[in-house]
């Protein structure tokens, strides 16, 4: 039975992390702008032809638009972290207004506090779990936009080996997210694919994905370099395909444009579903693909590892024996805090390889859940 003052502790819980939610992105908006105000009024500069009214104007439009989108990333990065701290403030006040001693008095279990708490965070990861899978796919190249700018900027090539091709090396000097555009592409043909290894250059690459027509590949636009279709091997013209111009080429590749930039911050805008593909994909490679599991393990862990927190803050919080509720806080804070780092430097060792991305990823849930039992007995009773 959800009681009326369960609703109260829901409805609290929901305001102090929507409080603390605005707080901090305002700290950071606050910051990030001191620091790189230049790039907004430069770019309010140069998109405005008139006088500097229409200049302010620019410059605070440019602010809004960019900080408005990334917002979605921020609640990404910041909301498993405020769902706890909220649960702890709730907590807290709840203590220092003494509101929890009436339903102490009237035999009721301390632990049964913790219904609204576990109901409001795992309302919150849903919200979190939404973001991560249909907000954040969809506005990658609002999000790669720089300060000021109106489309996303071009970004340093990353080269990577295409596995299914024979380990053919892709490189370049830039991408352009925009247009999914390798610049001044490079593909270094393996013997497999041409009796003479060499490499094809063009002015630009643009990525093709995949459609009931065609495979998924790069067409090479403008060769700089020479090309001989007799010097390909029976493989090659399956793979490379000439165009009627004799200027183009079709290159069949599993290598998509954004597996060449920033592969470590492209996870993170993926959804679960295109991170099991890219996974499943030959050409990502051994440790990007060890990073990648440890991230999907970790989007199953993370709701886990928040509610754990939040029952293991009730028995830190509400200690049976404590010297002030000030001290129970910090504590809660350091023991909370010392368990954040663990889950951290177990994604690191998954990530480098020093643990199976499964063990890396449900260590720190194994070790919290031992934890959150152990606690459990400083309760008020």
């Amino acid at each position: 039975m959800f009681t009326t003052f369960d609703k109260y502790l829901l409805n609290r819980l929901f305001h102090t992390f929507v409080v603390f939610l605005i707080a901090t992105y305002g700290l950071y908006i606050v910051i990030d702008l001191f620091t790189n105000m230049d790039d907004f009024q430069k770019a309010g500069e140069a998109s405005s032809e008139h006088a500097s009214a229409g200049g302010a104007v620019s410059v605070f439009s440019a602010i809004v638009k960019y900080y408005g989108v990334r917002i979605a990333e921020f609640f990404e990065m910041a909301g498993p972290i405020l769902i706890v701290v909220s649960a702890i403030a709730v907590l807290g006040l709840l203590e220092k207004n003494s509101e929890s001693h009436p339903v102490l008095a009237a035999g009721i279990p301390a632990f049964r506090l913790l219904r609204p708490f576990l109901i409001g965070a795992g309302i919150l990861n849903v919200f979190l779990i939404l973001n991560q899978e249909f907000v954040l796919p969809n506005i990658v190249a609002e999000l790669q936009t720089p300060r000021g700018g109106v489309a996303a900027a071009s970004q340093k090539v990353e080269p990577v080996y295409d596995y299914p091709n024979y380990m053919m090396h892709i490189d370049g000097k830039e991408i352009i997210i925009q247009e999914r555009k390798l610049v001044d592409a490079s593909f270094a043909l393996p013997n497999e694919l041409s009796q003479r290894a060499y490499a094809l250059k063009c002015e630009a690459a643009i990525f093709m994905p995949q459609t009931q027509q065609q495979s998924a590949g790069w067409l090479l636009k403008n060769l700089t370099g020479p090309f001989h279709e007799e010097m390909l091997t029976d493989v090659g013209r399956e793979r490379i395909v000439a165009s009627s111009n004799g200027r183009d080429v079709f290159i069949v590749s599993d290598v998509s444009f954004d597996q060449l930039y920033n592969r470590v911050r492209n996870v993170k805008l993926l959804s679960s579903l295109q991170l099991i593909d890219r996974i499943r994909n030959p050409s990502t490679g051994l440790k990007p693909v060890v990073r990648q599991s440890v991230a999907l393990h970790t989007r199953i862990t993370r709701p886990l590892l928040s509610l754990l927190a939040v029952a293991m803050a009730l028995p830190l919080v509400m200690r049976r024996e404590s010297q002030s509720l000030i001290w129970n806080m910090t504590i809660c804070a350091t023991v909370i805090g010392g368990f954040y780092v663990l889950s951290q430097a177990s994604y690191m060792l998954g990530g480098n390889e020093l643990l199976r991305p499964d063990l890396a990823a449900w260590l720190p849930v194994i070790v919290t859940g031992g934890a959150t039992v152990w606690t459990s007995g400083y309760v008020q009773t």
